[in-house]
């Protein structure tokens, strides 16, 4: 799917081409848009141009958006669905939405960042989905390394209720982990506040927002253990940041010191909560991939 492509003439004295397209395309970011025109999406005169180029009166400045090839088929990834919301077990490597907000704000800048998950719902939406669905009806999130179980809203009314239910702790999460090391005990909880450092980084934090987690040892072997955990608040980063802290980093988290694996080895397993609209109770799981498992018994063999 692509972009409409857009045409601008430039009036005036002199600019530099990137500060004319900031200009004219307000919703982008100046770094996206300088990185479209080094990709060769923006010519001036039908020429490819840097984006220090000075333009002159006159001159014509096309801007194509580069096409955004999807691979992943939505119907492959739906495990459950109803006029309300439909429930995906999420591949590993998927990212959910593009990084820039700009699409939150104009859903058709969604095409041009990638293949996301955002980008898949919007170019073949399910039955009953509604077209103006703000955040293409996420209503939480997945690590783009993170594989496993996310529900997606199909209508306005079934999103806010979710997002309150998630907001308030009534969405019980449980994931499964491979973590470096063998933790002594069997289970615990950990109640440690997670902030935004300096640098951008997320991290234990008494400076932090409260943060808990619940974990349980299904299996230890070899140096490692196959854990179950249960996030009780939603901060970003939590579980990886919590194992990290607690000593036992997510096999595969290289951001966090967690030994080397293909991808990081977190997997939401189960979604359990009320209907918010009639009250039933729900329970959604996706058992872990093939390659979750096939590196367990990889590193205990």
């Amino acid at each position: 799917m692509q972009k409409d492509k857009q045409i601008f003439i430039f009036e005036g004295l002199s600019s530099r081409l990137d500060t004319f397209i900031t200009e004219k395309i307000e919703d982008y970011p100046r770094a996206r848009l300088q990185t479209l025109i080094k990709e060769g999406g923006v010519s001036v005169n039908g020429k490819k141009r840097k984006p220090s180029w000075p333009l002159e009166n006159g001159d014509i400045v096309e801007v194509v958006w580069p096409e955004t090839k999807l691979t992943i088929n939505l119907k492959d990834l739906i495990v459950s669905e109803t006029k309300d919301y439909f429930v995906i077990n999420k591949p590993a490597g998927l990212l959910v939405h593009p990084q820039s907000p700009v699409w939150e704000t104009t859903p058709k800048a969604v095409f041009s960042e990638g293949e996301t998950l955002a980008a898949i719902i919007l170019s073949t939406p399910p039955k009953y989905f509604e077209a103006t669905m703000p955040r293409a009806g996420l209503v939480h999130r997945l690590d783009r390394e993170t594989s496993g179980i996310m529900l997606v809203a199909k209508n306005q009314d079934f999103q806010e209720a979710m997002a309150a239910l998630f907001a308030n702790r009534e969405v019980r999460k449980t994931y499964n982990a491979i973590c470096s090391g063998e933790l002594p005990d069997d289970k615990g909880t950990i109640d440690v506040p997670i902030g935004r450092l300096t640098g951008g980084k997320i991290k234990a934090s008494p400076l932090g927002r409260q943060a808990i987690t619940e974990y349980k040892v299904i299996e230890r072997k070899k140096g490692f253990s196959y854990m179950e955990l249960y996030p009780k608040t939603g901060r970003t980063n939590q579980l990886r940041v919590h194992m990290s802290w607690l000593g036992y980093p997510v096999l595969g988290d290289w951001l966090y010191k967690g030994a080397t694996a293909p991808r990081l080895m977190l997997h939401a397993r189960k979604l359990e909560f009320k209907h918010p609209l009639n009250g039933k109770k729900l329970t959604f799981e996706a058992l872990p991939p093939k390659d979750f498992t096939a590196i367990w018994k990889e590193k205990t063999k």
